[in-house]
């Protein structure tokens, strides 16, 4: 990834952000897909984390297995079975489950390849698989916490908790990112590692949102509230003290749009790098990179890398 960006003054330190791996090529959150993201040339695996009924943080999406991405030990589908919360399995437990072997919308990812027999991996498996193949690559690891969905996972302050503990025993501090839409793991993760830089996840279309929300301050940004800062983005996160870098849904930085919250260049000038969101098409990439955003997070890293190898 290095020798392609240095061709590229304009864009030398754009970060490619492999989503779930490359969710679009390989099944997500395995093994295979952050192997394949490597080979690619991502500059940051991004990555979703739940703990197991046995404190251990595992590499996966969703406090319930979902149906659409795994089998049952014997293969068969989880459709029609009790549900299966993440924090009530073992670790044992949770890699008996076959999650390769299902691609969970073909319409979407024509080309992912199975992986049939790839399980749920521990955090620590993806460092080691990760570390092993390229000791420069950067993690960006969502805590999968809900205010809104507290029975679901484990508390704010556990997933902070064992997640900056994990990050330091790695030695990782400096090419690690926390990110949530629950601010609250961000201030916890500070309070613990003012290293340890975090990023404040945003999600803001026609029907829902985590800044502007019915009840005021939303539940999701630790106590503060978006409206006593007017709308003015870049105030709010300077105001928390423990946001390093915004991450928004794509779709809020053109400045046409209808969902349209703040310009990547004033969140820029109020010092915090712009991250967005799921990005898979490339005109999309480009008008975004053209918008200066610092960074993309994206199921198919393959068509950003090849946008910017000729841009």
């Amino acid at each position: 990834m290095a020798k392609i960006l240095t061709q590229l003054p304009a864009i030398a330190n754009f970060d490619v952000q492999g989503h779930r791996g490359a969710r679009g090529l390989r099944p997500e959150n395995t093994l295979p897909g952050f192997a394949h993201a490597i080979e690619l040339g991502v500059t940051t695996l991004e990555l979703d984390t739940g703990l197991s009924a046995d404190g251990v943080l595992m590499v996966c999406h969703d406090p319930v297995l979902n149906p659409t991405l795994c089998l049952d030990r014997s293969g068969r589908r989880l459709s029609g079975q009790p549900s299966l919360r993440l924090k009530d399995l073992r670790v044992e437990e949770l890699q008996q489950f076959d999650c390769g072997s299902l691609n969970p919308d073909p319409q979407r990812f024509p080309l992912q390849q199975a992986v049939p027999g790839a399980w749920i991996p521990t955090l620590q498996q993806v460092f080691d698989l990760a570390e092993r193949l390229n000791p420069q690559i950067r993690y960006n690891i969502e805590s999968k916490v809900s205010p809104l969905q507290p029975e679901l996972t484990a508390s704010p302050e556990a997933f902070a908790a064992t997640l900056v503990a994990i990050v330091e025993q790695n030695k990782l501090v400096d090419r690690v990112t926390i990110q949530s839409f629950d601010w609250r793991v961000l201030q916890r993760v500070k309070q613990l590692n003012p290293q340890i830089q975090t990023s404040a996840l945003v999600l803001h279309n026609a029907t829902t949102s985590t800044l502007d929300y019915a009840a005021s301050p939303s539940p999701f940004l630790a106590g503060w509230n978006y409206h006593k800062f007017r709308g003015h983005l870049p105030e709010l996160l300077r105001a928390t003290g423990f946001i390093d870098i915004y991450s928004p849904n794509w779709e809020t930085l053109g400045p046409g749009s209808s969902v349209f919250l703040q310009s990547v260049a004033a969140v820029q000038a109020a010092g915090f790098p712009v991250i967005a969101w799921t990005v898979n098409d490339v005109d999309t990439m480009r008008q975004l990179i053209e918008l200066g955003v610092n960074g993309l997070i994206t199921d198919r890293p393959d068509t950003l890398l090849n946008l910017l190898a000729n841009f």
